[in-house]
C-alpha cells in the first residue's frame, strides 16, 4: 500500500479527536455548563469567540512552522497540548476560567492537529488524487462527530462534566497521539518516494511548479481575499449555528438521546459528504463544489426557520452534514491549487485571521439574538443573507488549470 494513505490516516485521526470535540460534541457540554456556572447562553459563547481569537493570533505562526518544520512533529505536540488543555478546562471553577481554558485549547488544538497541517501533509503526498486524500482525511471530522458526542454523552452521564473532559484528555494523550506519530510523515521524499506512488515526479502544475510564496505576496494576491473573506462568511454563518444546534433542538422539547442521534446523523452525512465532494473536487470546477455547499446550508437553514418536527430536524442535519462534506475538502484543494503546496500553510496561516475576524463575532451575536427574542430565527435569516454573499464573492476567481496527466 502506498504510504500516503498511512499519511490520509494520520490526519484523519487528528481531525476526529479535535474536530469531533471542538465542532461536534461541544454542544452537549453547553447546558451543563449554564447550569454548574449560572451563566447564561452568551457568556458560554464567548469561550468559542476566545478559542476563534486564539485561532486569530495562531494560526499565521502554525503556517509558517507548517512550511518549515515537520508535520509530523506539529500535529504530536498538538496532541500533548489537547490532552493538557481538556484536563485543565476540567478543573476550572468560574464561567471565566473556563472560557479562557477553553478558548486557548482549542485555538491550539485546531491548528496544530486538524485540517491545516494535516491537509498540508495530505497534499504533499497526492497530486491527481488529492480531492479524494483530502476527502477521506477530512471524513475524520465525520466520524469525530459521531464517536466524540456519543462518548461525551456518556461520560457526561456517569461522571459529569469535568470527568468526561478528564477520560477525554486520557485518550488523547494515550492513544490518539501515538497513531499521529507512527502514521504521518512530512512529505514523501522523506522515505524515497514521490506523490501518487509515481515512479517519477508528477509534472506540476502552474501554482505548484510556482516558487515558494511569503506572506506579502500571497496577501497582495486577489484571489487570497476571494477565497478568504467567502470561506469567512460561510463558516461564520455555519459554526455558531452548529454550536446551538443542541440547544435549538431542546427548545423545541427534543430529548437528549434524540438530539445525540440527530448529532449523529450529521456526522455521517458529513462522511458521505466529503468524500463525494472530495471525489469530485478531482474532476470538476472546485467552485461549483463550494456553490454546492452554500446551497446545502440555506436549505438547512431555512428548514430550521420552520421549527419543524423532528424529522425535518433530521433532514437539516444532513445538509448540515453535506455542507461539511463541501467545506473542508474543497476549501484545502482550492487553496493548494491556487497558491502551491510548498505554500500551502503559509496561505492557510494568512487565510485564517480573515476567516476568524469573520467568525468571531458571530457567536456573541447568536447568543445575544436568541437572548434578546427568545428565538434563533433571526441569526437563521442573518446567516442566510451572509452565505448568499460568500457565494457571490466566488465569481470572478479565477483558478488554475489542474493536471491530471
Amino acid at each position: 500500500m502506498f504510504y500516503g494513505w498511512r499519511v490520509v490516516a494520520g490526519a484523519f485521526v487528528g481531525m476526529l479527536l479535535a474536530n469531533g470535540f471542538f465542532t461536534y460534541a461541544f454542544t452537549i457540554l453547553v447546558n451543563p455548563i449554564r447550569v454548574e456556572f449560572d451563566a447564561t447562553l452568551e457568556q458560554v459563547m464567548y469561550s468559542l469567540t476566545l478559542g476563534t481569537l486564539g485561532g486569530l493570533l495562531f494560526s499565521p505562526i502554525i503556517g509558517v512552522m507548517i512550511d518549515r518544520y515537520s508535520v509530523r512533529h506539529l500535529m504530536a505536540l498538538g496532541g500533548v497540548i489537547t490532552a493538557a488543555g481538556l484536563y485543565g478546562i476540567s478543573l476550572t471553577t468560574s464561567i471565566v476560567t473556563f472560557n479562557l481554558g477553553f478558548g486557548l485549547t482549542m485555538a491550539l488544538s485546531l491548528g496544530t492537529m486538524s485540517s491545516m497541517t494535516g491537509s498540508a501533509a495530505v497534499s504533499r503526498w497526492f497530486t491527481v488524487n488529492r480531492g479524494k486524500a483530502l476527502g477521506i482525511a477530512s471524513m475524520g471530522t465525520s466520524v469525530g462527530g459521531v464517536v466524540v458526542p456519543a462518548l461525551l454523552t456518556w461520560w457526561v452521564e456517569l461522571d459529569g462534566w469535568r470527568g468526561a473532559l478528564q477520560y477525554l484528555a486520557i485518550l488523547t494523550l494515550v492513544a490518539v497521539t501515538p497513531m499521529i506519530w507512527v502514521l504521518v510523515r512530512n512529505r514523501p521524499q522523506d522515505l524515497g518516494l514521490h506523490p501518487d506512488d509515481s515512479p517519477a515526479p508528477e509534472t506540476p502544475t502552474a501554482a505548484e511548479a510556482r516558487s515558494v510564496l511569503g506572506m506579502p505576496q500571497i496577501i497582495r494576491m486577489r484571489a487570497f481575499w476571494l477565497i478568504g473573506l467567502s470561506m469567512g462568511m460561510v463558516f461564520a454563518a455555519f459554526a455558531p449555528m452548529l454550536a446551538n444546534l443542541s440547544p435549538y433542538a431542546a427548545r423545541l422539547g427534543v430529548g437528549e438521546a434524540a438530539i445525540s442521534t440527530m448529532i449523529a446523523v450529521l456526522a455521517l452525512a458529513g462522511l458521505v459528504g466529503k468524500l463525494v465532494f472530495g471525489t469530485a473536487a478531482d474532476r470538476v470546477n472546485l467552485k461549483f463544489g463550494l456553490w454546492a455547499a452554500h446551497g446545502l446550508l440555506i436549505a438547512a437553514f431555512s428548514l430550521l426557520l420552520l421549527e419543524p418536527p423532528y424529522w425535518l430536524l433530521l433532514v437539516a442535519a444532513v445538509c448540515f452534514g453535506l455542507t461539511t462534506g463541501g467545506l473542508l475538502p474543497v476549501w484545502n484543494a482550492m487553496v493548494a491549487r491556487v497558491f502551491g503546496i510548498d505554500s500551502f500553510g503559509r496561505a492557510m496561516g494568512a487565510m485564517s485571521p480573515l476567516i476568524t475576524l469573520s467568525i468571531l463575532p458571530a457567536y456573541a451575536v447568536v447568543g445575544r439574538l436568541y437572548d434578546s427574542t427568545g428565538s434563533f430565527s433571526a441569526g437563521l435569516i442573518l446567516f442566510g443573507g451572509i452565505v448568499v454573499i460568500a457565494a457571490a464573492l466566488l465569481v470572478p476567481l479565477q483558478l488554475p488549470e489542474a493536471d491530471h496527466s
